[in-house]
């Protein structure tokens, strides 16, 4: 038996040391034992159980149910145990179905098979999301067709398989007075020609029967009907539960046994039956709904690829790019209108005093170099309610390899408020989405900061970001973004200068516009509200912050920047990491315009020049692009190597040329306050940016080879 990881959640100290005992005994780890329902929680997501037994009634504020709701919904299988068994007790547990369900007294071996059989259950669970995964990639569909088709529904009708008479009516009177319609088979043939004729609910299935036909062998023919099945039995060895087991029933109930007792595990089946089939027809369509976003994609850079190149060798072999000039010109005019509006005052935050309670996720993922400083400089935060600290910190370790989870610990004991929330494989590694989503679950602020495992803020910070908030329709801040080790390299420099123009112009200038700014992985703050109403981040998006920026834009909200403060983070020292992150950001960049490109266009929430700014945002890779590329055959036609030819309008020609330089000098004038300087490192960056030529194509190869979306984060030294 595998060593599997069970955490108790129950108040009454003998029950609880007696479970462990049993549990102990057959070769379990029992994690801990936790008496109240947030601390179950907190463990739970910190400790990454297989399996938790939760006791509905428990000390504090939040009762089992509510406790097991937050467990769950992170991938984590509850078994309940309780003394009550009433309906009312059952309709609550329902909206978020456990494992199994175990009435106390508790018999040592009803336990062991519940426990056994919800840690198999679960396995199963998830080896079928992963095969309907599977079978979209290979483009093995046929049975996916059929389930979509299906119709759920949680209804009252019970057939009872049972040859012996008495026992079969006893079954047949209680769920009679329990509200069921019952009907009844004596053996395995019978139960099937039934089963296919009155498509029950569920079937209560006895495993010695008259017949051919056993109980086990009828529930394998059962399962391909849909239909779940709970054995009624009185053969509890290990060998028939074994051989049990592998139908993944929904209860194993040994006789004799009660009314509660039949009732929680009827209750349980039904419900639990509905919301796997409920999972399953969400998780088909959202994968169905990816894979047809990446043919958009594909199609989108066929398109755009065959058309450049096309104009390219155009005007290779005629020597002409006044294509090119019409084409610049179009960004020009936008760097143009961006520069000046941003010489205008940004609007001040309509409530400075607006302080709601703050939850900060931090993903992490062997971030053993820069977490604790992380932590530590977060935890220094001033943002408290008269005494009292307004906000709390959860770290999602995201399957970390390295010494990551024994810095968390060890930061744990000094800061009460720091959450550890783990992520183990399968889940673990799947995207910087998925990971956020988690700590959103776990998370009690009605505001999300959210900050890469290098961040490093001032103790202000919230004080001065989050009143933005309290405008009318913003769900979103974004603060600028600094490099802590902008002075190691010409790189890390540049990219400290990349970040101050995208401030000091672009975010800034898109605030005035009307709340257009946009969010970055680094130091953005939302509303808890609006996250959850677009259903959390897109695990499947390669850069999931603009794609949620993008998706409450066509949502009818706003988002603010806020100039007054900024998060630090450590620049990529070394050019291929570098380059690796960059094609990362341009891939995620072009796979939003492609995917949201019609959405945007059609929002009539939005203002036009809104949705324009978006696209045009979207679109800004392969614009400025196309800005090095001119500024390449400038040096070209320049040097005397190549005559080109450049017949647009001499207007339009000085403004396809100046375009890039206003945007690039105003944000770096802003940030050094010196003139002569701000020239020369505008030179430097216009040497920097033409790594964006090959990136450009770098990027749209990898879309259009890849068969299924990514995410890679970027490592950071410490240094």
């Amino acid at each position: 038996m595998a060593n599997e990881k069970i955490l108790i959640v129950e108040d009454e100290e003998t029950t609880a040391m007696n479970m462990k005992q049993v549990l102990e005994k057959l070769g379990y780890n029992v994690l801990a034992i936790i008496s109240s329902g947030e601390d179950a929680v907190e463990k739970a997501a910190e400790v990454r159980p297989d399996l938790v037994l939760m006791d509905i009634l428990l000390e504090g504020e939040m009762d089992g149910i509510e406790a097991a709701q937050k467990i769950l919904s992170i991938d984590i299988p509850v078994v309940y145990i309780t003394l009550y068994a009433d309906k009312e007790t059952l309709e609550l547990v329902s909206l978020k179905p456990p494992h199994g369900y175990l009435v106390k007294p508790i018999d040592d071996n009803r336990l062991q098979k519940v426990v056994e059989m919800a840690l198999y259950k679960h396995k199963k669970e998830r080896e079928r999301i992963e095969g309907i995964k599977k079978d979209f990639l290979s483009k093995k569909r046929s049975k996916l067709r059929d389930f979509e088709e299906r119709e759920f529904r949680e209804g009252a009708n019970i057939l009872i398989v049972e040859d012996e008479a008495i026992t079969a009516l006893n079954i047949k009177h209680m769920l009679e007075d329990l509200g069921y319609v019952p009907a009844m088979a004596s053996s395995g043939e019978e139960a099937l020609k039934k089963a296919v004729e009155l498509k029950p609910d569920l079937v209560l299935l006895d495993i010695t029967l008259r017949g051919e036909l056993d109980g086990i062998e009828t529930s394998k023919n059962i399962l391909e009907l849909d239909i779940p099945v709970i054995f009624i039995t009185a053969r509890a060895d290990k060998e028939t539960f074994e051989r049990a087991k592998i139908t993944i029933p929904y209860g194993y109930l040994i006789k004799p046994f009660g009314e509660k007792e039949l009732l929680s595990n009827i209750k349980t089946a039904l419900h639990k039956h509905k919301s796997e089939k409920t999972k399953e027809k969400k998780f088909v369509d959202r994968v169905s709904s990816k894979e047809r976003e990446l043919k958009m994609e594909k199609l989108g850079v066929a398109l755009i690829s065959t058309g450049t190149l096309a104009f390219i060798i155009y005007g290779l072999i005629n020597l002409d790019m006044t294509w090119l000039e019409y084409l610049l010109f179009i960004p020009a005019i936008y760097g143009i209108i961006i520069t000046a509006l941003s010489f205008k005052r940004p609007a001040p935050p309509k409530n400075p005093n607006f302080r709601p309670f703050v939850s900060i996720i931090i993903p992490a993922h062997n971030e053993e170099n820069t977490i604790e400083s992380c932590v530590q400089s977060l935890a220094n935060l001033d943002y408290f309610i008269e005494s009292d600290r307004n906000y709390e910190i959860i770290v999602i370790n995201d399957g970390s390899s390295d010494n990551t989870r024994n810095v968390l610990i060890k930061m744990k004991k000094e800061y009460d408020f720091l959450k550890i929330v783990s992520r183990i494989s399968p889940r673990a590694g799947k995207g910087k989405g998925y990971v956020l989503n988690d700590g959103l679950k776990m998370s009690d602020g009605e505001v999300i900061a959210v900050f890469d495992a290098d961040a490093k803020v001032e103790p202000d910070f919230l004080n001065k970001a989050v009143p933005y908030l309290s405008d009318e329709d913003v769900a979103g801040v974004q603060t600028r973004v600094k490099m802590y080790n902008a002075n190691k390299n010409l790189l890390t420099s540049m990219q400290n200068i990349e970040f101050a123009i995208f401030g000091n112009v672009i975010l800034k200038a898109k605030d005035i516009m009307g709340g257009s700014a946009s969010l970055g992985g680094n130091g953005q703050i939302t509303l808890k509200k609006a996250i959850k109403k677009l259903e959390g981040w897109d695990g499947y998006a390669i850069t999931e912050d603009l794609n949620m920026s993008v998706k409450l834009m066509i949502g009818g909200w706003k988002i603010r920047y806020c100039p007054e403060t900024a998060v630090y983070q450590e620049a990529v020292k070394e050019w291929k990491p570098f380059f690796r992150q960059r094609v990362r950001w341009a891939m995620g960049n072009l796979e939003t315009l492609f995917v949201y490109l019609v959405k945007i266009l059609i929002a009539r929430k939005v203002s036009i020049y809104r949705r324009l700014d978006a696209i045009q945002y979207l679109a800004s890779l392969l614009f400025i692009a196309f800005v090095m590329l001119g500024y390449t055959v400038a040096i070209l036609y320049v040097g005397f190597l190549i005559y080109f030819q450049f017949s647009a309008p001499i207007f339009i020609s000085i403004i396809s040329t100046i375009a890039f330089f206003p945007v690039v000098f105003i944000g770096i004038y802003r940030e050094t306050g010196n003139f002569a300087t701000s020239i020369g490192m505008s030179i430097e960056y216009w040497a920097y940016c033409l790594y964006l030529i090959p990136l450009f194509f770098v990027a749209f190869l990898k879309l259009i080879i890849r068969r299924e979306r990514t995410w890679a984060k970027t490592h950071h030294t410490g240094e």
